[in-house]
């Protein structure tokens, strides 16, 4: 009876063991934390999700579509409390965005920029019309 209930409860234990032993792959088996350490690197880099707040009004109203297109506009400068552009926690915060679907053109700004100097932007175009006009891909944010 015994050896039944060490079964029963080492059961799960093997199976996440397992499971944490093949993430690694061919990998040396002290990368497995290296690994799950990139995958937290790459939801930072994914998800932009947070709090918004500014000194004075602003308004954004749009919806990005997988980094394809956008559809509305907005302009904000204020902080940023979240995940968003690859970093955590509270920052400073910038986006200007103009999406018509066909066209788009996005200026997006995180933690440390000045509006004033357009190269510390993360500045884009998208849409087909953007992709034909404006073939160069700057910066690797967004998708590219």
């Amino acid at each position: 009876m015994s050896r039944r209930v060490w079964c029963k409860g080492a059961g799960p234990g093997i199976v996440l063991a397992l499971g944490l032993a093949l993430v690694a792959g061919c990998s040396h088996p002290a990368s497995v934390g290296d690994y799950f350490k990139h995958r937290g690197n790459d939801l930072g880099q994914v998800v932009d999700i947070g709090a918004t707040w500014t000194a004075k009004p602003y308004w954004s109203v749009y919806a990005c579509l997988l980094g394809l297109s956008s559809v509305g506009a907005g302009h904000v400068d204020g902080q940023f409390f979240g995940i968003g552009g690859g970093h955590a926690g509270q920052m400073r915060h910038y986006h200007k965005v103009c999406g018509l679907l066909a066209w788009t053109y996005e200026e997006l700004g995180w933690k440390d920029f000045d509006v004033a100097k357009p190269e510390t932007l993360h500045r884009w175009h998208n849409g087909p019309v953007g992709y034909i006009c404006y073939p160069e891909r700057r910066p690797a944010y967004g998708f590219s």
